[in-house]
Parts: C-alpha cells; structure tokens; sequence
C-alpha cells in the first residue's frame, strides 16, 4: 500500500460532479471488512461489516448497529491480495432497511 504524503493528499482536486462533492470517484467492492476500536487489544472486539465502495480517500460499508459520527476506528479488509488495515473517522451513519450505512474516509 502506498501511503501519501500530506503535500499530494492537500493538492487532490475534489471531483464536482452535479450534486457530488466526493473528492475522488467512488468504486464498486463488496468484501468482508473488520472493525475496531483503536484501543482494542482483544480480536474477538472486532465487528464484521460489509464494504459497499471504496474511493481514495474513504469508503461506505454496512454495519448492524448505529455507531456516532466523528468517532474513530480501525477498519481492516482485503483489496485484491493486499490486507488493508487503515484509521478511518465516521463521516455519516444512516438507518437503512435491516443495517445501517456507515460513510468514513481514511485518515
């Protein structure tokens, strides 16, 4: 995994596109996911979630309980043949038919 500097994060264009204020397209990518808490030591901590999309700077997955926004975790999946494991701050949580719709970008 390539890690940015903060000089190429800052300079990212947004993309602007109609009502869009994403900074980077969206891409389609169902995976199992895990989520922790930053200070957990215990894996059985962890809660499986299941990613939606991914994008460079974060991504939207399902959960089944509501968490709060600004709060920070630790989400590892796999993307291909790589283990992901990134900081991530919740950006929305959304009640949904049967689980909630969590959007997040990396930190």
């Amino acid at each position: 995994m390539t890690v940015a500097s903060s000089a190429d994060r800052s300079s990212s264009a947004p993309v602007h596109t109609g009502t869009n204020r994403r900074r980077s397209e969206r891409t389609p990518h169902a995976a199992g996911a895990w989520l922790s808490s930053p200070t957990a030591t215990d894996p059985a901590d962890r809660v499986e979630v299941a990613t939606l999309n991914l994008s460079r700077h974060g991504v939207a997955f399902e959960l089944q309980s509501r968490i709060p926004t600004g709060a920070y975790y630790i989400l590892r999946f796999n993307l291909g043949s790589q283990k992901i494991t990134s900081e991530i701050r919740i950006l929305s949580c959304r009640a949904g038919d049967e689980s909630f719709r969590v959007g997040a970008e990396f930190c």
